[in-house]
């Protein structure tokens, strides 16, 4: 039995039994025979203690790494199992990620709902670039932004921002034809639940400024201060407005660290005068033509090109708004898919051919 005897120390790693057989010892404690094996680094334990011990010193989860390479040799029916029920977890996760995506998302950037596809097309036309945000984003949900197809006009949703004393606001309907001054005037005036905005009160509306972020990215995006008598529909050309546009009010007294771009091209105000000023220059001036002169004579005849003279004049066309936003409408409407479906042009031919077919010994009435 000396054979069967064996001293451990601290170092020891085995100690013997009855049979001869040595036992692993629990590689935490050093002190108890190990009982479990961890799946995930095959550290051995004998008891929760130590299993919990071993997970809180080394962070192993304690399961086993299924994606690790595993030799042909090892491979057997449970490791053949727990692949198939790896790979259906996957596939479960990406349907339940894709059924919840749907629900926060029922529509992608490039397939827009038809009314939001008609305010965008309807804010181009305007030269105004309308981005919309994901389903369930708080912008995307305070929006009430809409456009009337009837009356071709957009109301807006309107934030007004007071940064000195950190106020929000906010205003729905407003049509794209009122000034600033008409909407703003309804939150300066005084009374007792606009205490916080009494500094503006107590000034005149000339003297406040106005300004709009020209981009909506980035935090030295410059700014465009607005006039207060102006139609909104001017004071949002070519801007890029991201759910609805957000105004700065500021005091004469405030100070702002932005850039402030000034508008190098001012829309025009009166356009029915410059729309008839160009019908008279065009009516005097007219059209030039190439023109094919012919001399008695001569059999050949030579071509004489009145674009080549001093009096021919560039022609700048200028369409009227409304036919702009009839056809951007139309536009918005249609599907690009129909264009390419030839399958249902010949397969009425295909159909009328093999009706007009006659099998042989038929007698057409």
């Amino acid at each position: 039995m000396k054979g069967n005897q064996h001293q451990l120390d601290g170092g020891g790693e085995a100690t013997p039994t009855a049979k001869g057989q040595d036992v692993a010892i629990c590689e935490e404690c050093r002190q108890m025979p190990s009982k479990y094996k961890c799946p995930g680094c095959s550290i051995r334990t004998c008891s929760l203690p130590c299993v919990n011990s071993h997970k809180h010193r080394t962070g192993c989860p304690g399961k086993r790494d299924r994606s690790k390479f595993l030799p042909l040799s090892c491979f057997n029916d449970s490791v053949l199992l727990s692949d198939y029920n790896m790979l259906e977890e996957v596939k479960r996760v990406a349907e339940s990620s894709q059924r919840t995506r749907a629900k926060l998302c029922p529509y992608s950037p490039y397939r827009l709902p038809l009314f939001l596809r008609g305010l965008r097309s309807a804010a181009a036309s305007r030269k105004t670039k309308l981005l919309f945000l994901s389903n369930g984003m708080s912008k995307r949900v305070r929006n009430q932004t809409r456009y009337d197809h009837r009356k071709r006009l957009i109301s807006w949703t309107i934030e007004w921002q007071f940064p000195s004393v950190d106020v929000v606001l906010y205003d729905h309907g407003i049509p794209e034809d009122a000034n600033l001054r008409s909407v703003i005037k309804s939150h300066l005036q005084l009374g007792p639940w606009n205490h916080h905005l009494r500094r503006f009160c107590d000034v005149q509306l000339d003297q406040l400024k106005f300004f709009i972020r020209k981009h909506h990215k980035g935090p030295n995006s410059p700014f465009r201060e607005l006039d207060i008598d102006a139609p909104i529909r001017q004071q949002l050309a070519d801007l890029v407005i991201l759910e609805y546009p957000v105004i700065h009010v500021f005091l004469p007294t405030d100070s702002y660290d932005f850039e402030i771009l000034k508008d190098i091209h001012p829309i025009p105000q009166n356009r029915d005068a410059q729309d008839t000023c160009m019908n008279d220059s065009l009516h005097m001036n007219g059209a030039c033509f190439p023109e094919e002169e012919i001399e008695d004579g001569h059999v050949e005849s030579h071509t004489v090109d009145l674009m080549k003279h001093q009096n021919g004049q560039e022609v700048e066309l200028d369409f009227d708004q409304g036919l702009i936003d009839a056809y951007s409408d139309l536009i918005a409407l249609i599907n690009p898919d129909e264009f390419l479906d030839l399958d249902c042009v010949y397969a009425g031919k295909e159909v009328s051919s093999v009706g007009n077919e006659v099998e042989e010994g038929e007698i057409l009435e």
